[in-house]
């Protein structure tokens, strides 16, 4: 079990090309940590990184405030699971989870025969340790990947995107059986994605990540819930975050957002003062943010209910909901309806949104320009 620090880290391959960009990240001692971004953001050079597979230009690798940043994969005592499986086709499960093993001196037959079946009674993946890899789905070959990831009792267990070739179900599936191991194992877990769902699902900390940096770090409603920028809200949500270009105005003692030629009052505590940040200021522009969820086609209760009109452009089904594509004054954006299946492509509907669900960005840095009120 170990606390992970990375400290100043840089992975730099020239000519202006960064895989990780001066990265400073505390992963705790037993957490379950999540690497969350699309294709090229840095999160699997991390991973390397952390492994010892790769060696940072700049900066530290320290393991409970020791220094590994010298030390190769097999020093770190970490145990990685791909996404390929990389199960030898030759031999059968028992002796793919027993691998790792080999390597160790002064271990039994007895202890190895020991280690295996323990691993494997907590995968459910006794009566198959004599199965070769080719007779074998794709979810049990995972379980052996686990498996042998486990077999060793590393400090670390690293992750990269180990689900991405499994279908939706089986998926789910593992999904659970590694939160269920984190549970068991109770150690740190630092885990490779660009599936949100995984994230919010498997993470006590998720880290948005984007070319080579980290964005936004905290637990997955804190991310969802409170995106600091632009990027992070709109890479978070399913569909993603609407974003409209609006204008501040200031109305007495209180302040409203122009959105699509609707107003909307900001409820007190969601924005700085005036002064407090230059983009806040009356008629100054703002890009506000509305999650397709936080659209209503009834009233909300107990809230500064707010309301307008918007025609459907089209509608997908989506089991217990309907996700909608609407348009108000040529701005087209996306609704998602729980059990409204009658709402069809045509029509026009009355929206309802709760003011305190509206979320503000500064138009220049993209940052949040909300001061959330715990």
């Amino acid at each position: 079990m170990a606390k992970i620090e990375l400290k100043n880290v840089t992975m730099d391959y020239g000519k202006g090309i960064k895989g990780l960009d001066n990265v400073d990240l505390t992963i705790n001692d037993h957490e379950f940590l999540v690497l969350l971004g699309p294709s090229g953001c840095g999160k699997s050079t991390m991973l390397r990184v952390i492994a010892g597979l790769l060696h940072q230009t700049d900066g530290q690798v320290l393991f409970d405030d020791q220094d590994v940043t010298g030390l190769d994969a097999r020093e770190r005592n970490v145990s990685m699971v791909f996404q390929n499986y990389a199960l030898y086709p030759h031999l059968n499960v028992f002796k793919n989870i027993a691998f790792p093993l080999g390597n160790i001196k002064k271990i039994t037959k007895e202890e190895i025969t020991a280690r295996v079946e323990e691993v494997a009674k907590v995968l459910d993946i006794e009566d198959i340790l004599n199965r070769r890899p080719r007779e074998l789905s794709g979810g049990q070959r995972q379980r052996v990947a686990l498996g042998r990831a486990m077999v060793r009792n590393p400090v670390v267990f690293l992750f990269d995107e180990p689900l991405s070739n499994l279908d939706t179900a089986m998926r789910q599936e593992l999904r659970e059986v590694i939160a269920d191991l984190h549970r068991r194992l109770n150690t740190t877990f630092v885990y490779v994605t660009h599936d949100q769902a995984e994230a919010m699902q498997l993470g006590d900390r998720v880290a948005v990540m984007d070319e080579g940096k980290i964005i936004q770090l905290g637990n997955p409603q804190e991310v969802y819930n409170e995106p600091n920028c632009v990027y992070s809200a709109g890479f978070v949500g399913s569909p993603k975050m609407n974003f409209f270009a609006s204008r501040f105005i200031k109305k007495e003692a209180n302040w409203a957002v122009k959105i699509m030629g609707n107003e909307f009052g900001i409820p007190t505590g969601r924005i700085p003062f005036p002064g407090d940040d230059p983009a806040v200021s009356d008629g100054g522009r703002v890009i506000s943010g509305i999650r397709p969820e936080d659209l209503r086609l009834e009233p909300v209760e107990g809230a500064a209910d707010v309301s307008f009109a918007a025609n459907v452009v089209k509608t997908v089904p989506m089991g217990a909901g309907l996700h909608a594509e609407l348009e108000t004054n040529g701005t087209h954006f996306m609704a998602v309806f729980q059990n409204h299946t009658d709402v069809a492509a045509g029509s026009e509907v009355t929206l309802h949104v709760d003011p305190a669900t509206i979320h503000l960005f500064d138009p220049e840095t993209e940052k949040t320009l909300i001061r959330y009120q715990h």
